[in-house]
């Protein structure tokens, strides 16, 4: 008889190999998964860096295509009154400001490589606007200020100076900067404000406090990180609407509360304190959305507000974040920018940005946008008690690691540089004699690169002494040739035998006189370069001839009469304006030539184009993304 079949189970060692193959295929899986919902991600956070790249992009021009001024015209005429531009290039570089996070020892190579994510960050644009139609610029201003306009002053009430109304705009004063944020990601903490007396009143001081860059510890060790910089850096943007026919003027009040912020009226000053004519106008800008300006009101002794007129904003003293430095009692600087002093801070930005940028090392205006001129809320608190916050409004991102902003210079050399292989085009000898690489370099199909001077590499071709040209043109950093030339400075203080002259170094923006080597003297003139008063702030201003015709003498970046828009006393000056008096005041055959002049814009060039790059960054999905845009000041 036929034996019957009877089926045997799988042995232990098959159970263990079954279960392991399907491990393997779960595993598998799950990687699977893994990489396309790190795919989606990455392309979801791409997507939304995109847009808003897109956001910012069309915002900032739609800004710029409502330049009152154009460049066409060098520095604009007093007569024709139609705004200004300035745009402000801070120490840092697209190729330095990485120096900020990146410590050479001590840290892991992560740590180092995620230095390279920032760009130039301490850039800053401000200028005039004109709305598109229909789509007017729109603020907010104490009621208080709006029923002394009115004059009905015996309504006002301390909760008007509390309570804000909107008001709108077909022109405005506008600003684009970088702000670095605290641990929280938040602005700095504003002044505390703390009634004293039993009007309300107190004295604030000088300098608000946390005002500079706040040092942040960003590993959790409790040690504060060596480069003083946080890790969140804002982009911010202020607006602030020019209304000459609004009179906010707290000179038609017989008595007003002693609360300078309270009443958004500018400090009293102090000729032995220079920051406070740095942060005079703090709570002006805190409290209200109007382009203002410090006014003596001599019959009262104090200052007041004035709103400004596209004429009067043609005057830098007049402007957004704008202030003079004291000499004496009449004498005191041509206005510079109003940036955070990070000269005691306990960051290392002033330490840091030596190192990009050389000659003069200024201890009082190499900084930031202060967060003290960055808008506020007055809460009520109490029986005529208040409490400040920032509102915040000014940032329109915080996840932004560059903002580098470029002018066009047309005389500007671009240079070869050979790829990675080391050789240019062809060749493949590297000792080939000189005239062989410059006839190589740029051969179609090879690898080689071209820098400019806002390129790491620009450096490294001048040290190697083959410099060879490949056009002229391009966008750089204002006064690169200081940041170029630091790069060539070793430990010993050498340049490698090169010295700022010649057609290299003698580009319109590159800060050098062609011949002598020196700062160029429109920088002098102008009060953006002064040794006497430590200042450097390389910056390209549409400027104004008004100082040519004003009655005062200005020589070397400073003005004779200086302290009159702070209370001092005029002085009748006989060396004045010695660029239209019809002589020859320098003796050199030539009547009112343009070194006669009292004054000369920051850079006599005038810039046809701007370039602006904007790098965000999504740290979740370890994402960066940049975008260049390129706007025009010669005409929309």
């Amino acid at each position: 008889m036929a034996r019957r079949f009877v089926p045997r189970g799988m042995t232990l060692i098959e159970v263990l190999i079954a279960t392991a193959l399907t491990l393997m295929i779960m595993l598998a899986l799950a990687q699977g998964f893994k990489t396309t919902s790190q795919s989606i991600s990455s392309g979801r956070a791409r997507l939304t860096s995109s847009d808003q790249l897109r956001s910012i992009s069309t915002l900032l021009r739609s800004d710029l295509q409502g330049l009152t001024v154009s460049t066409t015209v060098h520095p604009q005429s007093s007569k024709s009154p139609n705004g200004y531009f300035v745009y402000y290039d801070g120490a840092l570089s697209d190729s330095t400001a990485m120096l900020f996070n990146y410590v050479p020892t001590g840290v892991e190579i992560e740590d180092k490589l995620s230095a390279s994510r920032w760009s130039d960050i301490d850039d800053m644009m401000m200028f005039t606007a004109k709305a598109r139609d229909g789509q007017w610029f729109y603020g907010r201003v104490p009621l208080a200020l709006m029923k002394i306009h009115s004059g009905d002053i015996a309504s006002i009430r301390f909760q008007d100076w509390l309570t804000d109304v909107t008001i709108a705009s077909e022109y405005a004063e506008i600003a684009w900067f970088m702000r670095p944020l605290n641990e929280v990601g938040m602005l700095n903490t504003p002044d505390p404000q703390k009634p004293i007396n039993t009007d309300y009143s107190y004295s604030p001081s000088s300098t608000p406090v946390n005002d500079v860059i706040p040092v942040v510890d960003l590993n959790g060790d409790n040690i504060p990180d060596p480069d003083g910089m946080p890790d969140r850096v804002a982009l911010c943007r202020r607006v602030m609407l020019i209304r000459p026919d609004l009179d906010v003027s707290i000179s038609k009040l017989s008595a007003v509360p002693d609360d300078e912020q309270l009443i958004a009226a500018p400090l009293p000053v102090d000729l032995n304190d220079a920051d406070s004519f740095r942060y005079q106008m703090r709570f002006a800008y805190q409290r209200t959305d109007l382009s203002v300006r410090k006014h003596w009101d001599a019959a009262n002794s104090r200052f007041v507000l004035k709103t400004n007129s596209l004429a009067d904003l043609q005057r830098p003293e007049n402007r957004f974040a704008h202030y003079s430095l004291p000499v004496n009692a009449n004498q005191a600087s041509l206005p510079i920018l109003a940036l955070t002093n990070e000269a005691n801070s306990n960051g290392n930005y002033l330490d840091m940005t030596n190192l990009a940028m050389s000659g003069v090392k200024p201890d009082n205006d190499r900084g930031f946008f202060p967060s003290a001129f960055c808008r506020t809320n007055l809460v009520l608190a109490g029986n005529n008690i208040y409490t400040v916050q920032h509102t915040q409004e000014e940032i329109v991102a915080s996840n932004v690691v560059g903002f580098d902003v470029r002018g066009y210079d047309s005389t500007a050399t671009q240079l070869y540089t050979p790829g990675v292989d080391g050789l240019y085009g062809s060749l493949t000898d590297v000792n080939a004699p000189m005239a062989q690489k410059m006839a190589a370099a740029g051969e179609r199909g090879y690898d080689d690169l071209i820098v400019g001077p806002s390129d790491p590499g620009y450096a490294v071709m001048l040290k190697s002494g083959e410099v060879i040209a490949a056009n002229t043109g391009t966008f750089v950093d204002l006064s690169w040739g200081f940041r170029v030339v630091n790069q060539l400075i070793n430990a010993s203080g050498s340049t490698h035998g090169l010295s700022p002259t010649g057609s290299i170094w003698g580009s319109a923006l590159s800060g050098y006189e062609p011949i002598s080597g020196g700062v160029v003297d429109s920088m002098i003139r102008s009060g953006k370069y002064s040794t006497a008063f430590s200042v450097h702030q390389p910056t390209f201003d549409a400027y104004s001839d008004y100082y040519e015709s004003d009655g005062n003498a200005q020589a070397n970046g400073r003005s004779e009469n200086g302290m009159v828009p702070y209370g001092g006393t005029a002085v009748v000056s006989t060396t004045a304006d010695h660029g239209i008096d019809g002589g020859d005041n320098n003796s050199n055959g030539v009547i009112d030539e343009e070194s006669e002049r009292d004054t000369s814009p920051p850079y006599r060039y005038a810039i046809p184009a701007i370039q602006i790059k904007l790098r965000v960054q999504d740290a979740t999905a370890g994402t960066l993304q940049e975008l260049s845009m390129v706007h025009s000041l010669q005409g929309n």
